[in-house]
């Protein structure tokens, strides 16, 4: 560290200091104890960068980059950014719409034909906020038996399932929904408008003018990138590489390091690619509703203990990252990337805001009280997602109620219950027994999740066998085949590949993070099987009418 940055660190923190004669702490040693866990010859580990008022004030590393090869992270360590990289796409999207190629709320089949009609209009701003309600396709080529990881996936290969899709989650505009499919049409976009690759085009308009020297995309994964990370995933008997393996990018993709991303916060501070691009970038969208949301154009303008956070945080295979602005605080800008599955940059950031900027107002602690064991237990149960259709076990496993055996839902004095950070809020009838879930989101609105019974359906053998059988999804052009073991559904996509789910409440499968549901016709003869995920709500499959094998 200069002297120069040196004596800026110490102004800072005598800025930021308690009036009450606190010792000044060392930047280096706030973050030698926020990446205390990394800081190792033998795990990887994670860089950090720190910069205000347009000066660097510090870059480190922790941790290995390349644990074969021993060699450490270091501030020049190039990682990959996960979905960071929705900035920069946006960036290049509005780059167009300055040079007078494009509008942001024209009709994105103007430049993507492929779209189907879906009622009302997709326009380039939903695809840019994930208001559009298009599918996620990591879930699609999941259930054609292909998850991410498992073969080397393409934008043409992408771009062809998200366009094939005939429906939606939701009418476009009416809810937020985190898609990475918007981006991936994105990178298309700004290749039919400018004439040029996106890799050319993002490399001339905006790494190179801002002195990216470091960044570039993951377009070929199988190219040597000097000084680029590997990842990592923690199992049983040691860390595993846990590499991207596609060439899928725009909605991340993005090698790079946390100095070029200090430069970019610094050039986004300046409105160094103009104002109309970079103010563009912060605008948060609006439902149709009228409620605004805290997502704008691949970032998201957020409050953190109530300082203005513009930011966005990152994750794919092992790499885990975080990168950050506070206008309001001499625009202290925070870069994490991590090589590590796990590694919770989101919060070794706010652990430095929290050292750098002391005595931020924390939330009330909440006025909680003992609940009532008899009430407690009546509010256990199977709750369905009235949007994903996912599920929520509610359990009272050691007397108190938890979701999913994880985070518990605690009673609150004036009635309420609070789960997690949340205040919730239960309905019952008349006889007090449990009709719906309401759970509050980051962006005021509700997801209510309505109750479906009080303990898992146990399907007998005969139930099982009215359901198995073989469903034909033309969307991603696979055949399910639906067959039992023991009480639980097997549904497999492909000869090899096969999903067991547990039974839920009645004709349901799965657990919190996938729901499979059939519907029967007015016969009681299953005639669809459905799928509910958190990004992708209602995908549906017909029964194939099909002779018993013998």
């Amino acid at each position: 560290m200069t002297p120069r940055i040196a004596s800026r660190v110490a102004l800072l923190l005598a800025t930021f200091a308690p009036a009450a004669g606190a010792q000044r702490a060392d930047l280096a040693a706030v973050t030698d104890k926020v990446f205390a866990a990394w800081n190792s010859t033998h795990t990887p580990g994670c860089a950090v960068g720190i910069a205000q008022g347009g000066a660097v004030l510090l870059t480190r590393g922790y941790g290995m980059a390349d644990l074969a090869g021993a060699r450490p992270i270091l501030p020049g360590t190039i990682l990959e950014s996960g979905s960071v990289a929705k900035q920069f796409t946006a960036a290049a999207v509005m780059l167009l719409v300055q040079d007078g190629k494009l509008k942001l709320d024209d009709d994105a089949r103007t430049v993507l034909p492929e779209l189907p009609m879906y009622g009302r209009t997709i326009t380039f701003r939903n695809l840019l906020t994930h208001t559009s309600g298009l599918r996620e396709w990591s879930n699609l080529v999941a259930w054609q038996g292909w998850p991410r990881g498992t073969r080397v996936h393409t934008q043409s290969d992408a771009f062809e399932l998200i366009t094939h899709q005939t429906a939606l989650n939701y009418p476009v505009g009416d809810y937020y929904s985190y898609t990475n499919s918007g981006f991936l049409l994105l990178r298309t976009v700004v290749e039919r408008v400018s004439g040029m690759s996106f890799t050319q085009f993002t490399t001339q308009r905006i790494f190179a003018p801002l002195g990216l020297t470091n960044t570039q995309w993951r377009d070929d994964f199988t190219r040597i990138v000097p000084g680029l990370s590997q990842a990592y995933a923690r199992r049983a008997d040691g860390w595993h590489l846990d590499m991207p393996g596609d060439n899928v990018i725009a909605a991340g993709g993005l090698l790079t390091t946390v100095g070029d991303w200090l430069a970019w916060n610094a050039h986004l501070t300046k409105k160094t690619l103009g104002a109309g691009v970079v103010d563009s970038l912060t605008r948060q969208m609006t439902l149709t509703s009228g409620q605004p949301i805290q997502y704008a154009l691949g970032l998201m303008v957020m409050n953190y203990r109530g300082l203005r956070e513009v930011a966005h945080s990152g994750s794919t295979a092992g790499y885990s990252t975080f990168l950050a602005r506070y206008p309001e605080r001499d625009d202290l800008s925070i870069a994490v990337m991590c090589n590590a599955a796990g590694a919770n940059a989101t919060a070794y950031t706010h652990a430095i805001v929290d050292a750098m900027v002391p005595g931020l107002p924390r939330a009330a602690a909440p006025d909680t009280i003992p609940a009532n064991g008899a009430a407690i237990a009546r509010l256990a149960g199977i709750y369905r997602d009235t949007r994903s259709n996912t599920v929520m076990v509610l359990d009272t496993a050691n007397g108190q109620l938890r979701r999913d055996g994880g985070a518990a839902i605690t009673a609150l004095r004036d009635g309420g219950y609070r789960m997690g950070t949340a205040r919730v809020r239960f309905t019952t009838d008349a006889a007090g027994a449990p009709v719906s879930l309401h759970v509050p989101t980051a962006d005021r609105d509700t997801v209510v999740h309505t109750f479906m019974a009080a303990s898992r359906w146990k399907p007998t053998a005969a139930e099982l066998a009215s359901i198995a059988g073989r469903y034909r999804n033309d969307e991603i052009g696979v055949t399910f085949t639906v067959s039992t073991a023991g009480d639980r559904l097997v549904i497999s996509p492909r000869a090899g590949v096969a999903d067991t789910m547990p039974a839920t409440y009645r004709d349901a499968f799965g657990d919190s993070g996938e729901t499979a549901w059939f519907v029967r016709d007015k016969q009681g003869r299953v005639a669809a099987m459905h799928f509910g995920s958190g990004r992708a709500w209602d995908f549906v499959s017909a029964r194939l009418n099909e002779a018993p094998r013998r």
